[in-house]
């Protein structure tokens, strides 16, 4: 049987989350990215779990998108985002992210603007490989969490083979919570994870949801509402039906 895309264990109150496509550099296909959807429900509604604590499997927390062609469904309008937790929205419980290694497109977005409490070792590096590589990218709204010359010089050379920001840089932009040896990295997110568990969890909820509120923007709204009440559609049985019987000329039948 193939490896899981995704690791999911409960221990002590912690739900650890391991990104597990270490031979990819945890790149992020559609495979991973619906996993992660379902990751993140399953999380929430979890009775066990207080807090996650996201990690990645091998040298590299998530090197991005998957660029091998047919790893995203091209049908799926920015399936790798689906990976993405609904923070403040669908998901309430805490989340910290422990980095290491590559934190590249997709990955800087699950990893800092998808976790609560983000934790860097000193081995990651930060980058944006999408001006490199040639991929359509739409607004990712990066001035709520960067200065906005920064976040310019982020988008347009922070990629591979130019000048990646360093967890250091990083963490002097507020973009990470701690930066730590790499040795030290679990221990260090463990703590933060320890810290959360002793917080009211009804507190935590309506803090999550007054700080995402405040730096919601209308193309994650619109992306949201696309995959709760389109993209359903788009995959159902009756929209099958539907297509078959207008094909062959019948009635359709739909549940």
């Amino acid at each position: 049987m193939p490896e899981p895309t995704v690791l999911y264990e409960v221990e002590s109150g912690v739900a650890r989350i391991v990104l597990n496509r270490p031979e990819k550099l945890n790149a992020i296909n559609g495979e991973m990215a619906e996993e992660m959807a379902r990751i993140w429900a399953r999380f929430e509604a979890d009775e066990e779990a207080r807090v996650a604590l996201l990690s990645g499997a091998g040298r590299a927390f998530c090197a991005g998108q998957d660029l091998t062609p047919g790893a995203i469904d091209p049908n799926v309008p920015h399936q790798s985002h689906r990976a993405y937790p609904q923070n403040g929205r669908k998901v309430f419980k805490p989340i910290v992210a422990a980095l290491h290694g590559h934190v590249a497109g997709a990955g800087f977005s699950l990893g800092v603007r998808g976790a609560d409490i983000t934790v860097a070792a000193e081995s990651a590096l930060f980058s944006f490989p999408e001006p490199r590589s040639g991929v359509p990218v739409p607004p990712l709204e990066f001035l709520p969490y960067m200065p906005f010359k920064i976040s310019l010089e982020f988008m347009l050379v922070a990629w591979r083979d130019g000048r990646p920001m360093t967890a250091r840089r990083a963490a002097h932009f507020g973009l990470v919570n701690s930066v730590t040896s790499d040795s030290d990295l679990m221990t260090e997110a463990e703590s933060y994870c320890e810290m959360l568990l002793g917080i009211p969890p009804l507190y935590v909820r309506a803090l999550k949801y007054g700080h995402y509120k405040s730096t919601r923007t209308q193309m994650s709204e619109h992306e949201e509402s696309y995959f709760e009440f389109v993209y359903p559609q788009e995959i159902s049985e009756n929209s099958k039906e539907g297509l078959r019987a207008f094909l062959e000329r019948d009635v359709p039948k739909f549940r």
